[in-house]
């Protein structure tokens, strides 16, 4: 039997009814239409602690069998700032890459970024006259095979200020000849600025 079930974003927000299905699941699909990236449901038990609603193949379950009248929380996945030690919460998805930016951009802070895709006689000049446009460089840098000298293919750039990253990062970019993508490394250190 469908019900409604009453959900907000946090405890004091307004209450948004979502329908349950007929056997009284609710879908993540139909939980992330209303809320963009939730991942989940919480409720507040008799005891004062949260409890997490079970959560299987995209299928939120009902606690004891019946929603009732509780007033559910929706959960959604941990930002940079509160991430537990090890996880990694982005893909390589274009929604991941501006949650990077933005966080980035949040904090003030300017990042190395990565240049993929470069041609292989790009020099580190070729790179500071391209990327100059966007805003002053303080690191540029193309990576070389150790042996032969010749470019791997990739390298690293950082600005001085936060506006030109993000501006920088919004496109994609043609350098001599080559379709190149400039992105936030994903490495511990790129995880942890």
């Amino acid at each position: 039997m469908a019900q409604f079930i009453q959900v907000c974003e946090e405890g004091n927000d307004d209450i948004i009814e979502i329908p349950s299905e007929d056997d009284g699941t609710l879908l993540a699909t139909t939980l992330a239409a209303q809320f963009p990236t939730a991942c989940g449901l919480k409720y507040k038990a008799e005891t004062g602690a949260y409890r997490g609603i079970r959560l299987a193949d995209g299928v939120l379950y009902p606690p004891d069998g019946l929603w009732g009248n509780h007033q559910y929380v929706a959960v959604f996945p941990k930002t940079d700032q509160n991430k537990r030690k090890g996880e990694d919460g982005f893909g390589e998805n274009p929604a991941a890459k501006l949650k990077r930016v933005s966080d980035a951009a949040n904090k003030n802070k300017c990042s190395d970024l990565i240049v993929l895709g470069l041609p292989w006689k790009s020099t580190e000049d070729d790179l500071k006259s391209y990327f100059s446009q966007f805003g002053e460089l303080l690191l540029v840098q193309v990576k070389r095979d150790t042996r032969t000298g010749q470019s791997k293919g990739f390298g690293f750039i950082r600005f001085g200020n936060v506006e030109s990253q993000v501006k920088c990062m919004s496109q994609r970019h043609m350098i001599d000849g080559r379709w190149c993508d400039v992105t936030i490394p994903n490495s511990k250190e790129g995880q942890n600025q």
